[in-house]
């Protein structure tokens, strides 16, 4: 069994076709049949069933999958170091980041970085911090941008910025005027449980009594800033997240006197060191991050207080 076989085999699993995974690997079907025969051969199993609508792993190919996937995240991780030596940067990333980071930090910070480096293939994953420290473990990416609520396993840690959380309204809103303590929870918008954000609000929203439950919970940023911008609604964010429309002047925020603080972290595995790639890319996503919560904090600091 050598890696050209591995690599023949994981490559037809994911695909579940000949053609494409033929097309994938950028060789002819006969090569790959003839690598796949040379495996099952030497292992002495079947490792697939074919049919006209494809092939479908046996018993056999799925615990061969399970055992030989994280072998080629090795693989593909020292293959992907030995090119760093070279200097350059090119190859396969596949980044995780938080929804609160996609509204403008992660499209500039793609924008940039892709003109610069135009070798480099990106896979961006949007979810929320739970899934995306699932996925990382599981080896299904290679670095991800995820809200520190406690320590994240056995995995590696950095931080990337720190924020401030604040209460958001729309301009015209009446709710503008409001203090977070005197919000009717009614009019408030907060993330699912179970997300990084809910496990920060919660705290402070205890404290207004046991009666004190927003009847709405969204987990999609964008719908919930179109509803916001309506008037009726408020809800809670990093300002870096609104940083672009505090600019244009669609929103309106206060401080929420409990003085609610995020820690965005970048986390990768111990195992999979990150490739020279991955490195530019976090770090023309911190400089981007930083250059928001930079922005928005000019702006809190430039709004007056208000009258009691």
């Amino acid at each position: 069994m050598d890696l050209r076989q591995i690599e023949c085999f994981l490559c037809l699993y994911r695909n579940g076709g000949m053609t494409r995974a033929a097309a994938e690997l950028g060789i002819v079907q006969s090569a790959l049949s003839t690598q796949l025969a040379k495996l099952e051969k030497t292992l002495k199993v079947q490792l697939f069933e074919r049919s006209s609508r494809g092939v479908t792993p046996t018993a056999a190919g799925v615990d061969l999958y399970k055992m030989l996937l994280p072998l080629s995240k090795e693989v593909e991780s020292v293959r992907q170091r030995m090119l760093d030596l070279s200097g350059g940067t090119s190859g396969l990333i596949r980044i995780g980041t938080v929804p609160s980071l996609g509204a403008s930090i992660v499209p500039r910070a793609l924008s940039l970085y892709s003109a610069e480096n135009r070798d480099v293939t990106i896979r961006l994953t949007e979810a929320y911090s739970a899934g995306l420290v699932e996925r990382l473990d599981a080896g299904e990416l290679d670095v991800a941008i995820v809200n520190l609520i406690q320590p994240v396993r056995s995995l590696e840690t950095a931080p990337l910025v720190s924020e401030e959380l604040v209460l958001v309204t729309a301009s015209g809103s009446p709710l503008r005027n409001v203090e977070f303590e005197d919000l009717p929870i009614d009019a408030l918008i907060v993330p699912s449980l179970g997300q990084g954000l809910r496990a920060i609000i919660d705290p402070v929203l205890k404290k207004r009594g046991p009666a004190a439950r927003p009847r709405l919970e969204m987990d999609a940023l964008t719908p919930t800033l179109e509803l916001v911008k309506s008037g009726a609604w408020a809800t809670i964010l990093p300002i870096s997240a609104i940083a672009h429309e505090l600019d244009a002047g669609a929103l309106s925020v206060r401080r929420i006197h409990a003085g609610m603080q995020r820690q965005l972290v970048v986390v990768n595995h111990p195992r999979r060191p990150l490739s020279l790639a991955a490195q530019r890319f976090v770090a023309a996503l911190a400089a981007e991050a930083h250059d928001a919560v930079t922005r928005a904090q000019r702006f809190m600091k430039s709004l007056k207080p208000r009258k009691k």
